[in-house]
């Protein structure tokens, strides 16, 4: 087993990035090995240790020690990760960047299907239609990666790979029920049907009441009171059919709903409704020429947001050739096309908004020897908007034709990566990232008494440029130290509107606050992080983040809420500390953020700023193994905030406590 293995990891014999991700056995390749693979970084099987980019790679075995209900909880624990929870429901996720209210920089992957919402520009994680005992691994890689992934990969990717079917059969029940009415119920099952079909299914139910909110936030205190609170509902099913021993098809289904409360991007609190079905399927094929992959898939989503509803849907289709040149060169080619449509909103009397995308890639990879490799990684992307009716001239600021937008943009990453004698590993990399204006930034109105809030068809995309030098060492004690120096400068940065209108009569039919660019933003910081075990029972890991942020941009808050250098803070530590022998397990991790100031609005058109003083959350979960398929947990989520510590400027973060009866099969 373990040669053909690697003979297909050597022969680059694996589905690609942006597919199903399933296909390579991550689990016998990690044993393999020593240590986790990917394919996330260039599209063929890695060693973490190899591959050109600061990645993490959180196993089935890290979700399973965490004390969290979902994904963005899990993530708050690993370095270079800003988390900030806004509700219950609503956590934001950054890398290297301050997670504010529907943050467009971060692309989210689940199998490689994109589930960022291109027609606001965010992640709406609550939504995600996976199950944590169905995760493989959650790959997190840092820095723009447009070259490999595409728009709006500006601060990273995540892309969460579930379990293989065809890999082994496997079926899991949990329950979870804890405080303030929290109750979660996971499904999930897979398996073969015989030597060439397998099918994979899950299933997800949560019910919590909601955080407190501060009562000068008066809008939230009114959508809590309309509000049970948090729901979410989601499901899916998938599988694979093996044609020939080198023809593979893979799909997948899925269905999530949610109910919540959020803060949108102008940091105000609002009740929202989500719909979302998405389709997706691939056909891989091993031939002479290299491994090709035609795949694609089709995202739906029907959103309620407090001020209207929103629908659109998202097609993208793409051809891929993965092959080797001799033994040294590795070669990814691609084509993708996309096509997103949103409705006129909340006005449906617009038409409807399109954006159309072809986009050429390439990646090599070049082995120069065993001590030195470099990657380098191209896209071009060439987009064309349009509008298809005839906005209405007292309501609109544009025309018809101001929405016929083109813009062509290339986008690279390149990575040298270098094995001194000495030890380790260090890696030099450069990246230039795009991201793209939303259906919001250039084609949403929603008038109002007087005034209107409105899309710019003028809004170019911000460009994202990147340098980074890393270092990876495991020492001969086990213990794992990594390093990392970096760089980010964002041109035309893209955001929301302020609280002072920016055109008025007669360019306007009423004064109209706007999105657009507002100017630049430049970051840089450093990662520290140590990770080992001592002994046979105990692990650990330390990491420390700091990052400085320089703003240039138009007046805050008049023309606009962005403010990255308060929003963002400059250090995060964290800090883990576990224990494993016999049926029992425990673990307590320590997640400490310095102080920020973000800006709230308790009513539309006010504006005020809080001051969020430095926090240390303390969490833990005790786990006992009762047979070999049944365990039980307790977990404690924040215990040192009580009823409330205000994290951020709405919602109080609340001490939360749950037990965990998990069947394993």
């Amino acid at each position: 087993m373990k040669r053909i293995l690697l003979c297909s990891a050597a022969t680059v014999m694996a589905t690609s990035a942006a597919a199903f991700g399933q296909a390579v056995d991550y689990t016998v390749m990690a044993e393999m090995f020593g240590e986790p693979v990917t394919t996330g970084a260039t599209g063929a099987p890695q060693r973490a240790s190899d591959v050109p980019a600061t990645m993490i790679i959180i196993t089935q075995e890290d979700i399973s020690r965490a004390p969290e209900y979902d994904i963005p909880g899990i993530l708050r624990h690993y370095s270079g990760m800003d988390v900030a929870r806004f509700s219950f429901g609503q956590a934001e996720v950054g890398i290297r960047s301050a997670g504010t209210p529907y943050t467009p920089r971060l692309l989210v992957l689940v199998n490689g299907r994109e589930v960022y919402l291109d027609s606001y520009g965010y992640t709406a994680w609550s939504t995600l239609p996976v199950t944590l005992e169905e995760i493989q691994q959650i790959e997190v890689v840092k820095g723009p990666q447009s070259a490999l992934y595409g728009f709006n990969a500006v601060a990273g990717v995540i892309n969460i790979i579930t379990r293989n079917p065809a890999l082994g059969d496997y079926a899991n029940v949990t329950a979870e029920v804890g405080t303030n009415g929290y109750q979660q119920y996971r499904l999930s099952a897979g398996g073969a049907l015989n030597d060439r079909v397998a099918l994979r299914f899950s299933y997800g139910r949560t019910d919590a009441h909601e955080f407190d909110a501060m009562l000068d936030a008066t809008d939230g205190v009114r959508y809590q009171a309309e509000s049970d609170g948090f729901e979410r509902e989601s499901f899916a099913l998938g599988g694979s059919v093996r044609f020939t021993d080198k023809v593979n098809f893979t799909w997948e289904v899925t269905r999530s709903e949610a109910e919540l409360l959020e803060l949108v991007s102008i940091y105000l609190p609002a009740s929202t409704g989500y719909e979302l079905t998405s389709y997706q399927a691939e056909l891989g094929a091993d031939t002479q020429w290299g491994y090709f992959t035609l795949g694609g898939y089709r995202n739906e989503s029907d959103i309620g947001y407090s001020f209207g509803d929103l629908t659109g849907d998202l097609t993208s289709l793409r051809l891929q050739n993965l092959f080797r040149v001799g033994t040294n060169n590795t070669v990814r080619l691609a084509v993708e096309y996309r096509e997103a449509t949103t409705a006129s909103f909340p006005d449906p009397t617009a038409g409807d908004l399109t954006s159309q995308t072809l986009a050429f890639s390439g990646m090599w990879n070049h082995k120069f020897s065993n001590a030195l490799d470099l990657t380098l990684a191209v896209r071009y992307d060439m987009v064309d908007w349009s509008r298809a009716g005839t906005p209405n001239p007292f309501l609109y600021p544009w025309t018809q034709a101001d929405y016929d937008v083109s813009f062509e943009e290339p986008s690279y990453n390149a990575a040298l990566v270098w094995r001194p004698d000495f030890g380790g590993a260090m890696r030099f990399s450069a990246a230039r990232g795009v991201q793209a204006p939303t259906m919001f930034d250039i084609g949403f109105l929603l008038p109002t008494a007087g005034l209107s809030l409105a899309g710019n068809p003028n809004t170019r995309p911000a460009i994202v440029d990147s340098l980074e030098v890393a270092y990876d060492r495991t020492f001969a004690n086990a213990v794992e130290f990594r390093t990392a120096i970096f760089w980010q400068n964002t041109r035309d940065v893209k955001t929301s509107f302020g609280l002072a209108p920016e055109i008025f009569p007669p360019a306007a039919p009423q004064p109209a606050f706007l999105f657009g660019n507002r100017g630049d933003s430049a970051l840089w910081g450093i990662e520290n992080s140590l990770a080992g075990t001592h002994g046979d029972h105990w692990r650990w890991s330390l990491s420390h983040t700091f990052k400085q942020v320089d703003d240039d941009l138009t007046a805050f808050p008049v023309t606009t809420f962005a403010n990255f250098e308060a929003v963002t803070p400059e250090h995060v530590v964290n800090a883990q500390l576990g224990y494993e022998h016999g049926r029992w397990s425990a673990d307590a991790f320590l997640n400490y953020t310095s102080s920020t100031v973000m800006p709230f609005q308790p009513v539309f058109g006010a504006y005020r700023s809080r001051d969020i003083d430095a926090t240390a959350a303390l969490s833990a979960r005790v786990g006992y193994t009762l047979t070999d398929n049944v365990a039980i947990a307790i977990s404690a989520q924040n215990v040192n905030f009580g009823d409330g510590e205000l994290t951020t400027p709405v919602f109080e973060t609340e001490a939360r406590y749950f037990a965990t009866l998990r069947a394993s099969f």
